[in-house]
């Protein structure tokens, strides 16, 4: 391997400081490497990001610097080439971070010579129908998200497959993959799912029914969320890619969900399991 680019987060990498040695370092092993520093939401069409976009298809890893939101926010954007990538830890607890900042120039080594694994990850693609009309399918990593806007209780009908499930009033609903499975959909009390599963996790946010699950579907299952109009006054529903609001949504408007054609690609260079990786980092202490 010797074709490189990082994506570095500007607010965790000072001056790009990591960006910099890292870069450095891979061009005087004779590997070609440049990087872009990016904030954690950074405009679609910003520089930074466009920059991202243009990374020559043949580039043979991505590593991104910083916390897990920068690494799904570059995961987005780069699943149409499916470069594998790597992430370097610079956050906190980090579960999509394969390498901590301390043992960078050691992993970069096993780059260099090839000395990896590589699996892949599902994504979602999420599909806003409004007044009718598709609004374009957009890629999520670990989950989208539909929710209240304000602190009203939307209603939700949810069907699989076209066939009706459920209808619940929450704050929202959660409909994460299994590498979203410890993110938000764990917080609001769902399963967690081994990452390199291929499966569908719908979770309530704050439901008000006093039974109220999880529930876990296929990957070839097509989930539509209808919006229904909540008793009293209208309530706005955000949509939520990763984190990012793209639409707002009103009664009988839908959201079209399923698996994604393209993945994520992660370099894999520990030979911890998944399980061993979940217990070291829900047991650290921050």
């Amino acid at each position: 391997m010797n074709r490189f680019f990082v994506i570095t987060n500007e607010a965790r990498d000072k001056d790009c400081e990591k960006a910099v040695m890292i870069t450095e370092y891979l061009r005087s092993a004779g590997a070609t490497c440049d990087y872009v520093s990016i904030e954690r939401d950074s405009e679609p069409d910003s520089a930074p990001i466009q920059r991202i976009r243009e990374i020559p298809d043949d580039t043979q890893a991505v590593l991104v610097l910083g916390g897990d939101g920068t690494f799904i926010q570059s995961a987005g954007i780069l699943a149409p080439k499916q470069i594998p990538m790597i992430g370097v830890n610079l956050g906190h607890l980090g579960y999509l971070a394969e390498i901590e900042k301390e043992k960078i120039t050691p992993a970069l080594e096993r780059l260099l010579n090839n000395d990896f694994t590589i699996t892949n990850r599902m994504m979602l693609s999420g599909t806003p129908v409004i007044d009718g009309k598709s609004r374009g399918g957009l890629y999520a990593v670990n989950d989208i998200v539909a929710k209240t806007s304000d602190s009203g209780v939307g209603k939700f009908c949810i069907e699989v497959n076209g066939t009706y499930l459920t209808t619940i009033s929450a704050d929202g609903i959660i409909v994460a993959t299994p590498t979203g499975s410890t993110a938000y959909n764990m917080s609001a009390g769902g399963p967690i799912v081994e990452p390199g599963s291929s499966m569908i996790v719908l979770t309530p946010i704050c439901p008000l029914d006093i039974v109220s699950r999880s529930v876990v579907l296929s990957a070839a299952d097509t989930v539509v969320i209808k919006m229904l109009k909540p008793s009293g006054r209208q309530t706005g529903i955000g949509i939520y890619f990763d984190g990012r609001s793209d639409h707002t949504l009103s009664s009988d408007d839908e959201l079209v969900i399923k698996k994604a054609e393209a993945s994520i690609s992660l370099i894999r260079l520990s030979k911890e399991s998944f399980l061993e990786v979940l217990s070291r980092k829900m047991n650290t202490r921050t």
